[in-house]
């Protein structure tokens, strides 16, 4: 009988020497074929960062293309979960492509030249095709984390689901895969409800074995994710492809039960993690890894007296903006009791001073420079403990998008509330303004960066003063742009 296909099985080598491959031929009725037994690679972290590897997503523009042209999975689902698990629309190809594993890797892999290319159109169908439903009903007969029948409803009830089919397809395509559980700091997680090695691993993601490394992806996170009140949204990542360990990290730890030499290996880390560590460690959003963006303060909870200085550093993107939102652990909102300034070009400043001790948490969202749209994607949560207070606390002055944009800092007042017709004096400093207006009144420039002056405040109570500033670049006092607000009492 000759052989008539290759078929490659990965084995794991329980005392990591390096051993031979043995190959053979196999069975199966009337067909044959050769057979590989190879070990699986060791495990180590790997040698290049990501952005060497895979410097843009553009590199994958044929892969995507290709995989866009695959008609969607046929599928019933509930109303109530039709929102959430409906596929990205595509164009229409042969219905029997997404029949299974074996024809769904026979199409993806067509373009492919290399692992790499294999391995990103298996995660980029995945992650636009497969929806996610914990509540999701499957025939009886059906396991739901079984990838063909993941392909065939086009809906996982569980992170399992999707870390299965990855390694399906790879296994398939005979790329050394590894699918990982452990804990992860999700929409649902708490804190003050720090992981313990008694939890069950709840989650689960890959490792996958290309050019000549591992690399993590999580396939269940790169297709959307559950926000703080549990409500899944569809929205694909590419962070969570070739994820680099150390971003990895920070939110998912994996935890291979009764084997923590195995669970500390597969962290891909020179230096391992604890899971005290881990627990003490503030969970920041992808986009707050991808833009390079660092805090001073790594702890998820932070106690403080009085007042609290948060410092925000941007090593990678340029941020133009960053919003700070302060409610109590009941949700009422406190927003004047926080104030964002830009110290520089790349640093800011938060300062939460809040009236009454007490539970507050704190939100950071950012914006990118040349960032035109609405939403300004957050970066980071706190939960701050107040233990005590000055007895005088007063609102920050409201503060306009230009403030950071122009880096200005109000000296004085740095209270919100003023009295009507009362002298207030002002002084406001920053690098980049050229004038300084309270509503029509010009301030006196008394050095490079800093302008001061006494002002009336209006007779009526209601009433709004705003400070204005003119930009270095332009002399046109039309062209004024609103920096703080004080409300008269």
């Amino acid at each position: 009988m000759s052989c008539c296909s290759s078929v490659d099985v990965y084995v794991s080598n329980p005392h990591g020497e390096d051993t031979e491959n043995v190959s053979g031929c196999f069975c199966s009725g009337l067909t044959g074929g050769k057979l590989t037994r190879k070990i699986t690679p060791k495990t180590a972290p790997p040698k290049e960062k990501k952005k060497i590897v895979v410097p843009s997503p553009y590199m994958f523009m044929h892969v995507d293309e290709h995989v866009r042209k695959i008609k969607e999975p046929e599928h019933a689902s509930s109303p109530e979960a039709e929102s959430a698990v409906k596929p990205v629309q595509h164009t229409s190809t042969p219905v029997d492509v997404t029949k299974n594993v074996k024809s769904l890797v026979a199409y993806l892999t067509g373009p492919c030249k290399s692992d790499i290319e294999k391995v990103r159109a298996f995660y980029y169908w995945i992650c636009n095709n497969i929806g996610y439903d914990r509540t999701y009903q499957y025939p009886k007969r059906e396991s739901p984390n079984d990838p063909n029948t993941v392909i065939r409803h086009g809906v996982s009830s569980t992170s399992e689901g999707y870390a299965n089919l990855f390694s399906a397809l790879c296994r398939s395509s005979s790329i050394p895969v590894k699918k990982l559980k452990g804990y992860v700091k999700d929409g649902r997680y708490d804190p003050e409800e720090p992981f313990t090695q008694l939890d069950e691993p709840e989650h689960a993601w890959n490792a996958v074995y290309v050019g000549h490394d591992w690399r993590f992806v999580d396939c269940a996170w790169g297709a959307g994710f559950e926000d703080d009140e549990g409500i899944y949204h569809r929205r694909y990542e590419e962070f969570w492809f070739m994820t680099d360990p150390e971003n990895f990290i920070n939110d998912h730890f994996p935890y291979l039960r009764n084997d923590p030499m195995s669970s500390e290996m597969w962290q891909l880390l020179k230096r391992p993690v604890t899971l005290e560590e881990y627990n003490k460690t503030v969970k920041v959003e992808a986009v707050t890894k991808d833009w390079g963006v660092e805090f001073s303060h790594r702890e998820p909870i932070i106690v403080f007296r009085k007042e609290l200085h948060i410092i925000v550093k941007t090593t990678i993107v340029p941020i133009m903006q960053i919003t700070a939102t302060l409610d109590t652990s009941d949700k009422v909102n406190m927003d004047a009791y926080v104030a964002t300034f830009r110290d520089s070009e790349d640093h800011y400043k938060i300062l939460v001073r809040p009236p009454s001790p007490g539970v507050y948490i704190l939100k950071l969202a950012g914006k990118r420079e040349g960032d035109t749209t609405p939403r300004v994607p957050g970066l980071v949560k706190y939960i701050l403990k107040c233990t005590d207070i000055n007895n005088m606390v007063k609102n920050f002055p409201f503060s306009y998008t230009a403030a950071q944009t122009f880096q200005v800092c109000v000296l004085e007042p740095t209270y919100r509330d003023l009295e009507p017709n009362s002298p207030v004096k002002f002084r406001i400093a920053s690098p980049f303004l050229g004038e300084v207006f309270v509503e029509d009144l010009i301030l006196e420039k008394v050095d490079d960066y800093t302008w001061e002056g006494e002002i009336l405040t209006p007779k009526k109570s209601g009433q709004f003063l705003v400070v204005y500033g003119v930009s270095q670049d332009t002399s046109d006092h039309r062209k004024r742009q609103p920096v703080y607000k004080f409300n008269i009492l």
